[in-house]
Order: C-alpha cells, then structure tokens, then sequence
C-alpha cells in the first residue's frame, strides 16, 4: 500500500530524515494493520511522505509476516517497495521468533531499537552472537490483550511509539481508532484501553554485550554450485511432517477439548489445515473411531474447529488454562532426535 501526501503547515523538527519500521510477526498478530495504521499517522496524520507494504505467505494465518513502513520527514518522495534491511525500529510480536526465524534480526545494528513482546524483562533476552542494537523493550502484550480483550496489534503500537517521537501519540492512537471504528463501540474501546496499557507498562533497557551470546541456527543445506548442483527437479530436503511444531504460532489462545460432550462427528478433523486431532480405534469394537484430543505441537490456533463444531465440544481457552494431560496427547508418540534419543515435546512446550 502507497501513500504520498502533502500538508502545509505542520510544526515538527524531528531528529531523522528518514525513519523505516519492521514488523516482524506470525500470522494472525495484526502486523499488518499495525503496520498501515503507522503509515497513515505519519502519513495523513503528520504530513510526513511514506509508503507502506507486507509480506506473507499464501497461508497467512500461523506463518511468519514481515511488515515494513517507511516514511520522509523531509516529505520527500518515498518510491522504494524494497524490503527494509535496517530498520530504526524493529518490532517483534513475538519472542519465540529470535530463536526460530533468526533472519528476522538482519540489518539490525548499533542505531536500532527493538521492540518485543515478552514476559521477561529486557535484560533476561538473549540475542544471537554478535548482534548490537540501541535499545530493547520488552512488554507482556499477549497478557495485556487477553486481559483488555483487544488485539495484540493494539498493545504493540502503544509501545512501539514510544520509539516513534516524529509520530506524535494522539495521531497514532486517532488512527487506531479510525482502523477500528467499523467494528462495535466495546471492540473499538478494548483496542484503545490496549494502546493505553502498551505505553504504561513497558520496560526498557539498553543494549549488554552480555545478551548477545546465543549460538546461531545454520541451515542443514548444502551450499550448491556448479560442481556439486543436482540434477534439476530433485527435492534436497523434502518436508518432514512429523518434526515441525506449530505451537510457537498461536497468540496465547488455544482450543480447548471437552470430551464429556463430543459425539465424534469429525467435523474438526475436516477443516483442520495440519490434522492436530488424535483419535482412537479399538480394533475389537464395532465402533468409530473416537476423539482422545488435540496434538498441540501442531496446532497454530486457527480456531477452524471451533467454528465448525456443532455442540461446541472444542472452546477458545487461554493456553495457561489448558493443563499439562490436555497436552499429553501425540498423533506420533515415538519421535526422535537425529542421534536416536528420544524427543520430549512436553520439556520443549515448557522452555517456551
């Protein structure tokens, strides 16, 4: 999405010429609105030239998104649609992509503040070798969003323009409220009081040499040339649909299985886009199969299944409230690592 606006009179003397804004997130998060919503404050709101544009697969819900603002406080044109590679402020929805999707923090350098929604505080972050930035705040967005029951998009555009002086608050917040003046009066008020909490309870910290010393992911592929390239069309590394896990893709909410009044209908397992659902047949009994539960390794929270459930056998749950036997269900209960020992998903769900 382009903007390109011209307003006279507008008393600002910022201390950038340029400001450009990355927002990394996974799908469903609301970057992509957050990132438009910047875009028209600084934009129509302040005067500023700009542009703004997203990125995201074609399944856009549970995969990484990657949204980029730009804007010109010397109002010059702004005609590069390219990807921003390092950004004055970056903004990270959420914590678990530092470790998974380490690109996320290329371009990133001594003059760049970042943005993160995480329950710890800034100096308990680890960073991969080597990385240097400014200035790092931390807020517990996704708590914050439950509580306000507003978008995690809200929470973050509070904090993030505590990094944004150009963009005067009352112009980010009139815009927020412009994107969501369409939805009902409670809705358009969450997102405000979301906003509202974002600026009271960040916390800030500067950069510590002591937090970058976390190893770096390096990709099992080789690196290919003309010597050792394989014949065209051969799949390298295809898919493994066992060892993903989606679990670092839901927003803090998960579906939640009740038993007690499920009639195994399958309808769930019908719209479920990774097949989470684990079911039980007793090979003895002249009986179908019956559903045990939710696989939540794979499970990015698309909420399909509650939609489509017609004695609402599966509700929306705050993943705190759903207990450790809930999660004890595996659709691959043998998996194991490259070296043959054994994987145990349950300590790996509870480091994250």
């Amino acid at each position: 999405m382009w903007f390109h606006f011209r307003q006279k009179n507008v008393t600002a003397i910022p201390t950038r010429k340029m400001v450009s804004v990355r927002l990394e997130a996974i799908g469903g998060q609301g970057a992509n609105s957050a990132g438009k919503i910047i875009a028209e404050a600084a934009v129509l709101g302040m005067g500023f030239t700009g542009n703004h544009f997203s990125s995201f697969g074609s399944e856009k819900r549970g995969t990484p998104v990657r949204s980029f603002v730009r804007f010109s406080l010397e109002r010059r044109p702004v005609r590069s649609a390219s990807f921003i590679q390092k950004p004055d402020v970056l903004v990270i929805f959420h914590e678990s992509l530092i470790e998974t999707h380490q690109e996320i923090l290329e371009g990133v350098g001594p003059e760049t503040d970042i943005v993160l929604n995480s329950a710890k505080a800034p100096q308990q972050i680890i960073f991969p070798k080597g990385l240097q930035f400014r200035r790092l705040m931390t807020i517990n967005a996704t708590q914050l969003a439950i509580k306000h029951e507003c978008g995690l998009n809200a929470v973050m555009l509070g904090v993030t323009s505590l990094f944004i002086p150009e963009i005067q608050q009352v112009q980010l917040e009139g815009h927020l409220q412009k994107f969501f003046s369409k939805l009902p009066p409670q809705v358009l008020e969450n997102n405000k009081n979301g906003f509202a909490a974002g600026l009271a309870k960040a916390k800030e910290d500067s950069f510590d040499e002591s937090q970058a010393v976390a190893e770096h992911h390096h990709s099992l592929l080789p690196e290919l040339g003309w010597l050792n390239a394989p014949i065209g069309g051969v799949i390298t590394n295809p898919g493994n649909s066992i060892l993903k896990d989606h679990s670092v893709s839901r927003k803090g909410f998960a579906p939640r299985f009740i038993s007690e009044i499920c009639f195994n209908c399958g309808y769930c397992d019908m719209v479920c886009p990774d097949f989470c659902f684990v079911w039980q047949l007793d090979p003895t009994k002249k009986e179908a199969p019956k559903l045990q539960g939710i696989d939540y390794q794979y499970c990015k929270g698309c909420q399909k299944c509650i939609a489509v459930c017609p004695v609402e056998a599966l509700v929306l749950s705050p993943e705190s409230e759903i207990s450790t036997e809930e999660k004890s269900h595996r659709l691959f209960p043998d998996i194991r690592e490259a070296d043959g020992s054994l994987i145990d998903f349950n300590k790996k769900e509870a480091k994250k």
